[in-house]
């Protein structure tokens, strides 16, 4: 079977119900961010540690459950069974050597387009408040050893492993084969539609939709997630490293 029977044997979205299942959680996860922002804030915590919140709280249960309600619309009853696709694994040989790749792209683009996402957000996004778009965390040397380690720990399990993992099964094992029909061009939408779902840094779509489209092409054509849910824990995983060693 060539690729192109491959791929329109798969279940299908409408187009307005994909867009929706890409956007849905993370407008539920801006609410409970603006929502718990305030609180933190005043506890001295990072403000950003409601869009984690609401990724443990709100994102992940919300996108569990569609999936799952999805096995239930073809089995009757609430199951993973013939939800999930893109799920062929790869030789180990293959991952690392994708894995080496992609961390050497994300590094060259984030050296060029992390200037052009500064600029977007001080001309486009300059009426936002600044914990808001802030990129230090709200935190210095000066905070208290323990908002230091907690909000780290939040970031390494939170950020760095568990959202990762349930939105690559989200988004690139359920969303992403169901716009198959769309053959090449189901990789650009679906890279734009989860770019545009990171609601809490809108000056940055630009920048994650290049970071991220060479990944899902590869998705796409090897039918295999796990290459994005490795690269994608160990990018924020190295990212909650890096921003939080000068300050431990």
């Amino acid at each position: 079977m060539d690729q192109n029977s491959i791929y329109s044997t798969l279940p299908q979205h409408s187009l307005p119900k994909s867009i929706f299942l890409h956007l849905f959680p993370g407008v539920l996860v801006l609410v409970f961010y603006l929502l718990m922002a305030p609180y933190l804030k005043s506890h001295g915590y990072p403000a950003v540690i409601g869009v984690l919140l609401g990724f443990l709280l709100i994102g992940i249960p919300t996108q569990f459950f569609i999936m799952l309600r999805e096995g239930k619309g073809l089995l009757g009853y609430y199951t993973y069974k013939g939800v999930l696709y893109y799920m062929k694994k790869l030789s180990f040989r293959n991952y690392l050597l994708l894995t080496i790749v992609f961390i050497v792209y994300a590094v060259l683009i984030m050296g060029i387009a992390t200037p052009v996402s500064g600029m977007i957000k001080e001309t486009m996004f300059s009426w936002l408040p600044e914990w808001y778009t802030s990129y230090d965390l709200g935190l210095d040397q000066n905070s208290s050893r323990t908002i230091l380690i907690c909000s780290f720990l939040a970031f390494l399990l939170i950020d760095g492993i568990l959202n990762p993992v349930v939105e690559e099964i989200y988004f690139r094992g359920y969303l992403m084969p169901r716009l198959s029909r769309f053959r090449f061009w189901s990789v650009v939408m679906h890279a734009f539609l989860f770019a545009l779902a990171h609601f809490w840094q809108p000056w940055n779509l630009l920048q994650i939709f290049i970071l991220v489209a060479p990944i899902y092409y590869v998705v796409w054509k090897t039918r295999s997630l796990y290459i994005s849910i490795i690269i994608h824990c160990l990018a924020n995983t190295i990212g909650a490293f890096l921003t939080f060693a000068p300050l431990l």
